[in-house]
């Protein structure tokens, strides 16, 4: 039965493990669901025999040479077919569809982060030739807004997570909280950001303690007793649900969460959904419980096993136990979940805040993390292969990001564009605001007014435009 299934069906849980189609796919880490630019080392032998590969049809795309396999270029428009492949072992002939993933269509990569040094969020650029392992600052690492606006609830913003949304424009979410305030680790609530062009920010804050009218589904189940006791809203993410109401789809938004109701003694993962709009969020719903806490959960849907990967950290251990873990589930919100592995490059060090992100047009992945139980601080950015295994000890991002918690998209070059030259207005403005020559002049009441503009459509390459004026006029 399973193996008639589609290739998706039998990425991880084909129960016979000798089958040998699932184990040259495992082999090859599931990349005929979805081949991206590069070479893939066939096998030549299993269980002493020796296998013979042969390519069926013509693809622009892929071509075969002994035991590799070939991806020369990326098609434009959706996932299209690559053709048959052939394995023959002994008497036993194994065939694969393969898919060609379309190209990524992107410049470079967006680190959205919390500030190492503050509760404030704060951008980094890389170009795709980076390859996720150099960033530079924008706006000299200052704010890319205030939190006193953004945060109604405590005025602090932690944990930064961005992603694009389904209607041309770009959500974030951060845990509402300033210890700076407070001096406590507790708080008790998230914002829900959104923005057409990555600069101009809107947001709602979801205050958990007010119960049912904080949520849209005031009539739905209620997880906890009492909404006031809420003391702990921590590090939120979206993932699009495609088949959340019946197939629509909708916002996905996961954190970890705590109480000091009764019978409430460590964090576990909750989820809600998140309105079209991003201003509204429905009652939190058990998602996973690890009987110890666990916090800081990211999810990636990975075309190649077709599976959802979420790493996650165990905070209710100690020693080496500690850190950052991995499972996978093929199913949104309440998949069971399936431990796979424990990053263990930090040894029995404190580290937290995991993210991953697939470079460009690779079916490799980088999976970043901080560690924070040494001083200074180490944010470290490794590499894994197409199933996000085989983590290596990656380099340290780079001391001039003042990195900490936070998140990567991948961005066009208009977006990059766009980013570059925003901060260079930002902090040409702010040069020109210290110049008792200049604080005054028409010039800087022209830039800041254009730092001011927003646009209801197309508003990258017209803030773009605006603002590559705007800086030629000043300079």
């Amino acid at each position: 039965m399973f193996h008639d299934m589609a290739l998706k069906a039998q990425a991880i849980y084909c129960p016979d493990t000798n089958c040998t189609r699932c184990r040259l796919m495992r082999a090859v880490d599931y990349q005929f669901n979805a081949l991206r630019l590069g070479n893939i080392a066939l096998p030549s032998t299993l269980d002493g025999r020796s296998l013979q590969w042969e390519l069926k049809g013509s693809s622009p795309y892929i071509s075969l040479n002994g035991h590799s396999l070939f991806t020369t270029s990326l098609p434009l428009d959706g996932y299209t077919d690559g053709g048959t492949l052939l394995c023959r072992a002994g008497d036993e002939t194994v065939r694969f569809n393969l898919t060609i993933a379309p190209d990524d269509a992107k410049f470079g990569y967006l680190y959205c982060h919390m500030s190492g040094t503050s509760e404030n969020t704060l951008y980094a650029l890389g170009t795709k030739d980076d390859r996720g392992l150099l960033f530079h600052p924008l706006l000299n690492n200052q704010p890319i807004y205030d939190p006193e606006v953004m945060a109604e609830i405590e005025g602090g913003v932690r944990d930064a997570f961005i992603c694009r949304g389904q209607d041309n424009n770009y959500l974030m979410v951060t845990t509402d909280m300033s210890n700076r305030k407070s001096r406590s680790w507790f708080n008790h609530g998230i914002d829900l950001m959104k923005s057409n062009d990555l600069i101009h920010w809107t947001s709602v804050s979801i205050d958990f303690r007010r119960g049912k009218e904080a949520f849209s589904d005031p009539q739905s189940k209620d997880w906890f007793a009492d909404y006031t006791k809420v003391n702990r809203v921590w590090a939120p993410q979206v993932i699009w649900d495609k088949d959340y109401n019946n197939g629509q789809g909708g916002y996905l938004v996961y954190y970890s969460m705590l109480s000091s109701n009764p019978g409430d003694d460590h964090d576990r993962i909750y989820y809600s959904y998140a309105n079209r709009e991003f201003t509204t969020l429905t009652k939190p719903q058990l998602m996973h419980d690890r009987g110890i806490s666990i916090i800081d959960c990211h999810i990636d849907w990975n075309d190649c096993d077709q599976m959802y990967h979420v790493f996650f950290k165990k905070e209710g251990v100690a020693g080496v136990d500690r850190g950052i873990y991995k499972a996978v589930f093929d199913r949104l919100p309440t998949g069971q979940w399936r431990d796979i592995l424990h990053i263990t490059n930090e040894g029995a060090s404190q580290v937290e805040g995991p993210s991953a992100f697939r470079l460009i047009n690779e079916n490799k992945w980088k999976v970043a993390y901080i560690n924070y139980g040494v001083n200074p601080k180490i944010y470290r950015v490794c590499e894994a292969n197409a199933t996000l295994e085989n983590i290596d000890k990656g380099p340290e991002i780079g001391r001039n990001v003042n990195p900490q918690h936070g998140s990567f998209m991948t961005v066009t070059k208009e977006e990059y564009d766009l980013l570059e030259a925003w901060s260079e207005l930002s902090l040409r403005v702010q040069e020109m605001k210290n110049d008792p020559k200049l604080s005054k002049s028409k010039k800087v009441q022209a830039a800041q007014a254009a730092l001011e503009v927003t646009f209801e459509t197309n508003a990258v390459n017209q803030l773009l435009t605006l603002y590559t004026k705007t800086l030629k006029n000043i300079k």
